[in-house]
């Protein structure tokens, strides 16, 4: 069901799930906004009422201390204090009215009275502020009178009291204790709205409530109704260091602080009905709300024409693609996937197919080329003047006539092989060329690598005409073979040439410079090799060694002979017996180091580092002969596991290969292909002819034919230069070959293409 209502077009099925992420993700924040809103609320307003009701204590206390030295200062008044001492024999009106007129002064100071009483127990006389005198058997505030003579504490303490109808807050002057006999006293009324409004700053109107509570649960102070205040009363409150809690209340609930007044012994509570702050918190919610969602359909609108503008066009293309392909396209056949996507990717899978069936059918292409026409002039000597023109025009190495050149050989080529196929090493080589080209170009060098298809490649160096940057080149190749080792984990020797003029016979100087990158196998030296270490070894240098026998003991490993291998390695070692210990082991390492050369697609003999050093480990000229027989074994049985049918199909593309890149050396042989890939000639014929249905020699005959007819048609060459750079050895040789092949010859073949073409 979700296949027939999801987008097929691929900027609405964007556009859809960007919708659904997008939604998700502002829900999300929404969410996490609010919520922390209204806790940061509830903070804010605990945090605002905690200051309250602590501001509230602080007046408090101040308020009710400086009442306390005010009704000292009323019980002190001499007129005052002169008619509360007054005995009934002493008794004189005079007195009281004095007393009468300092009580209307005070009650004038002080707003917050609300009435005072004169109490003279001696005289049995009570003066109010009314300005009546009663006795105490017909005062009407008889509570008062009882709380005097029953008072305990010898503290200042307020207290409630009632009188005609009304609530006060009371305070006695002086405190009798038990211990304490006075006989006259002062009773202050203070007005409990008066200390509401103006030392509380409250007003019954307020929906934040103030219930300051007595040592005994009794109501002393606040603005909350009597049933609220009756039910807080009754209530287990938790004690006054818990700073917040909430009381519920009916259909409220409370957000309550509390605090104590410490000298007075009353607890303040401070309370916030937690509905209205829910409705301000809900009111900011949905505002919230509101603005994510408008910004949420801004976003949706965004995303809607930023698909359209962006992603349309790539469902256009890929409806053109469809239409262009055909429904039956075979990538799209062989998948479940028949979105936009796939279709755009079969659409530029079949573009690449088609241009490297192009790549592959324009050989001519400059860097192949220059590779093969570099190839070339390494290789050839006589190599024709407009090659030498080429390559000056398409290297800058060869513009200023000065140059060096270098090998950069693979030290464990078998390892190498054993582990990496055949398309493999090849990548590897390409990436070592690369490498050493940008080292070189870091150290100020142009360099152009060629690949000769083996377990190296060669770089041509641009140079001065002097010899004086020899030890910065040498430096260069150093952080060659560093870097190689670095990204491609192979170890690599090196050898470089001195400066050479473009007249030089590479042909000579490169297969010197090859024997150097050797000459670690031979003296463990771990450096990059110049001309100068040539002349320190020459192989086989005044040696009376047979090289004849040692080629047969070769030929034999080839040919699997093991009887043959023994009988010619007894033979080669025979003679050694009467020769010196310098001589013999000359003459040993020489042999080891021809092996290795012949054998070098083997590992066998890559862990050896030192000839010289290894050799140390024998105690006689048979323990060498038994060691060299059973490393010739091994190679015998690694030769084996190479016939196998996967191994064939590699060592035939390599032949393809070695044939390719030497096309253009008119002495290219049977005999050179099966000594690269390290076979008898016999059995290197019998893979390739078992895999290409042709015999090797045809092959080459057949490459150089078509080789030569696409520089027929691809270049303006004499045709003698044709005949040169396709490997033939002479021009009657070429034209009876190519018109055998043809039927046409050189000029008539040129002739008729460009016919065609025209």
């Amino acid at each position: 069901m979700w296949d027939r209502i999801k987008p097929k077009k691929m900027y609405l099925s964007i556009f859809f799930y960007s919708c659904l992420v997008v939604s998700l993700l502002t829900l999300v924040f929404t969410l996490f906004l609010s919520q922390q809103f209204a806790r940061s609320a509830q903070e804010e307003m605990n945090k605002s009422n905690q200051e309250k009701v602590k501001q509230v204590v602080k007046t408090s206390e101040y308020t009710l201390q400086k009442l306390r030295q005010f009704a000292l200062r009323v019980y002190s008044d001499e007129n005052i204090a002169l008619w509360m001492s007054m005995e009934k024999n002493n008794y004189s009106p005079l007195t009281l009215n004095k007393a009468a007129i300092s009580v209307r002064e005070f009650m004038n100071s002080e707003p917050f009275i609300s009435g005072m009483y004169l109490i003279n127990f001696n005289l049995d006389q009570i003066y109010t502020s009314e300005s009546s005198i009663y006795t105490t058997n017909d005062f009407y505030d008889p509570e008062i009178l009882d709380y005097i003579k029953n008072q305990k504490t010898p503290y200042l303490q307020y207290f409630n009291h009632e009188v005609k109808g009304g609530t006060f807050l009371a305070l006695i002057v002086p405190a009798a204790g038990p211990n304490q006999n006075y006989q006259g006293f002062v009773a202050i009324l203070f007005s409990k709205p008066l200390l509401n409004e103006y030392m509380l700053q409250i007003s019954d109107e307020d929906q934040n409530k103030l219930y300051i509570e007595g040592k005994n649960k009794e109501f002393i102070l606040g603005n909350t109704d009597p049933m609220l205040a009756n039910a807080l009363m009754k209530t287990d409150k938790p004690g006054t260091e818990k700073q917040g809690w909430e009381w519920n209340y009916g259909n409220v609930t409370w957000a309550i602080q509390s605090e104590r007044l410490p000298i007075e012994g009353w607890d303040v509570y401070y309370m916030a009905p937690i509905s209205l702050w829910q409705e301000k918190v809900n009111q900011m919610r949905f505002e919230i709300i509101g603005s994510s969602i408008l910004l949420l359909v801004a976003l949706l609108l965004f995303l809607f024409w930023q698909s359209y503008r962006s992603l349309k066009p790539i469902s256009d293309l890929a409806y053109q693609m469809k239409k262009k392909l055909g429904k039956e396209h075979s990538i799209i056949q062989g998948t479940n996937d028949k979105s936009e996507m796939a279709w755009i990717h079969s659409g530029f899978h079949s573009l690449m197919e088609r241009i490297e069936q192009l790549d592959l059918s324009i050989k001519s292409s400059q860097s192949l080329v220059k590779e093969d026409y570099l190839r070339q002039w390494i290789l050839n000597p006589n190599s024709s003047k407009r090659i030498e023109e080429f390559m000056k025009s398409q290297t800058s190495i060869l513009r200023t006539g000065w140059f060096r050149i270098a090998v950069i050989r693979l030290e464990s080529y078998g390892r190498f092989e054993e582990q990496y196929d055949f398309a493999s090493r090849k990548l590897l080589r390409f990436a070592m060329g690369n490498i050493v080209a940008e080292v070189l170009m870091n150290h100020a060098y142009a360099a152009e690598t060629v690949d000769f298809g083996s377990d190296h490649i060669v770089a041509l160096i641009s140079a001065p005409a002097a010899e004086d940057d020899l030890p910065q080149i040498k430096s260069a190749l150093e952080q060659v073979r560093l870097q190689i080792k670095q990204w491609i984990k192979l170890e690599v020797n090196a050898a470089v040439s001195s400066v050479l003029d473009v007249e030089e016979n590479l042909q000579i100087l490169y297969p010197q410079l090859y024997e150097l990158t050797l000459m670690t196998f031979i003296n463990n030296e771990d450096k990059v090799f110049t001309y100068e270490d040539m002349e320190r070894y020459e192989p086989g240098k005044d040696s009376d060694l047979d090289e004849g026998l040692l080629k047969q003991v070769i030929h034999s490993v080839q040919l699997k002979n093991e009887k043959a291998l023994e009988g010619y390695l007894d033979q080669l070692t025979l003679h050694m017996q009467e020769l010196s210990y310098e001589e013999c082991k000359l003459q040993l390492t020489h042999i080891v180091y021809s092996i290795m050369k012949s054998f070098k697609n083997y590992s066998t003999f890559q862990g050896l580092k030192s000839v010289h050093a290894f050799l140390e480990q024998f105690g006689t000229l048979w323990e060498v002969k038994q060691w060299l027989y059973r490393e010739m074994l091994s190679i015998m049985d690694q030769q084996r596991k190479k016939h196998t049918s996967g191994r064939k199909e590699e060592v035939a593309a390599e032949m393809i290969e070695y044939v390719r890149n030497h096309l253009h050396n008119p002495m290219l042989s049977v005999d050179d292909v099966a000594a690269h890939v390290s076979m008898s000639v016999n059995y290197a014929r019998q893979i390739f002819k078992d895999h290409f249905h042709c015999s090797l020699s045809d092959y080459i005959a057949t490459q150089r034919i078509e080789f030569a007819a696409k520089l027929l048609t691809t270049t303006d060459w004499t045709v003698a230069d044709i005949t040169e750079q396709s490997g033939f050895q002479t021009k009657s040789t070429f034209f009876s070959a190519f018109k055998r092949a043809t039927g046409m010859t050189p000029n008539q073949y040129r002739m008729e293409k460009n016919k065609e073409e025209a």
